[in-house]
């Protein structure tokens, strides 16, 4: 049977099925090497690429007026989003909308050029936008988020369509769930009992990295090593992120006590297994012992470290923390992209700049609307 004949069986049988559970494609059976078009696909992806903003955009930016940044995205890839959703929105909503729909057509797009390896990859790893959604969806409606708040910030980068998630916005949190009562995400949000909401948000995160892991396999190819690196060195950025939160709150609470302590087990228990770096027993040391000191001893010292170096903890900027730890981990996979030129690290390199440039002018506007400093915008973007 070819990947053709599949993917329609694949359409047909998700036609029989409820709107929440169409929703979400059917798995496709894994495909051998034979079946992939990198070749075909990363060609295509590569004249995407191009399509990108420059590094030097971005300054620019930083000296217009919004209506000068509107017209200028309105003229670039982004222009008939923003000619359509014009009718609809206008300023920051417009703006935000129609870089949200773009980024999802586009990888909409990188789904339908690929087949086969390629495809399964890029599939499961998109997915992570759908467990954002879902996520924005239930903290919206449970810290009573005006709905067009919640729309205007929901991606629908990943398998969710935009019509399926922004009919939920106008349900109950209960409601929500049950539309996800016969998908893969059903058990996990069945377990939401009202208080829990941090530890379910915990568990599809790493429901997603398990899932992830199952597609990418036992990888024996090099450019499949290196995806596999850089999904695992994504989740040492997310526990180091995680931790350093919970390291200043404790540095300005001053928690020299037993509260204090059942923070740190409980954020021990968060941590995303199968990092690059960190392991359980790291991560533990990092948790448990004095934060800096463990840090030095980690390969992210080099990138964060300069930050860190002789302040207090207090006064650590996170976001520039963490914008130094993602401007690392896209750095690596765009090095390691112009290394195997035909393979699956092109086509993710595309996915995380367009991800990145979305964040990088979602920034910019938002700044700009509230009267934001230049250097506070610029110390927030991710410039490669």
């Amino acid at each position: 049977m070819s990947t053709q004949e599949v993917k329609e069986i694949a359409k047909w049988v998700q036609g029989l099925l409820p709107d929440s559970v169409s929703s979400l494609p059917l798995r496709l059976p894994a495909f051998g090497k034979g079946s992939s078009n990198y070749p075909y696909a990363v060609t295509r992806i590569r004249a995407m690429r191009v399509k990108l903003f420059p590094r030097d955009a971005y300054p620019r930016f930083l000296n217009m007026s919004l209506d000068e940044i509107t017209r200028k995205i309105g003229e670039s890839e982004y222009k008939q989003d923003i000619d359509e959703l014009s009718r609809e929105y206008s300023g920051v909503n417009l703006i935000e909308h129609a870089l949200n729909r773009n980024m999802a057509e586009s990888f909409q797009k990188v789904l339908r050029i690929t087949e086969g390896e390629p495809h399964e990859l890029v599939l499961e790893y998109l997915r992570i936008f759908d467990i954002e959604d879902i996520k924005t969806i239930l903290r919206g409606k449970l810290h009573n988020i005006p709905e067009d708040q919640i729309l205007q910030t929901l991606v629908t980068g990943g398998t969710l369509r935009y019509t399926f998630l922004s009919g939920l916005v106008s349900k109950s949190a209960e409601e929500i769930i049950a539309s996800f009562s016969d998908t893969p995400y059903g058990p996990i949000l069945k377990t939401f009992d009202g208080t829990n909401f941090p530890d379910v948000e915990n568990e599809l995160d790493k429901f997603y990295y398990e899932n992830l892991f199952n597609a990418i396999g036992m990888p024996s190819s090099d450019d499949r090593k290196q995806f596999d690196q850089f999904v695992r060195r994504e989740i040492d950025i997310k526990n180091l992120s995680l931790l350093l939160r919970v390291k200043k709150y404790e540095a300005i609470e001053n928690a020299q006590n037993a509260d204090a302590q059942c923070a740190v087990e409980d954020v021990s228990s968060m941590m995303i297994p199968h990092g690059l770096s960190l392991d359980t027993d790291k991560l533990k040391n990092l948790c448990y012992n004095d934060f800096i000191e463990a840090l030095r001893f980690t390969p992210y010292w080099a990138v964060i470290g300069t930050a860190l170096e002789n302040e207090d903890l207090m006064s650590v900027s996170l976001t520039d923390v963490e914008a130094r730890l993602l401007r690392y981990n896209l750095t690596k996979v765009t090095e390691n992209s112009r290394r195997f030129l035909i393979s699956i690290l092109p086509i993710l390199e595309f996915i995380i700049c367009k991800s990145n440039e979305v964040r990088n002018l979602r920034i910019i506007v938002r700044g700009k609307s509230v009267g934001m400093s230049d250097d506070l915008i610029k110390d927030r973007l991710v410039i490669l």
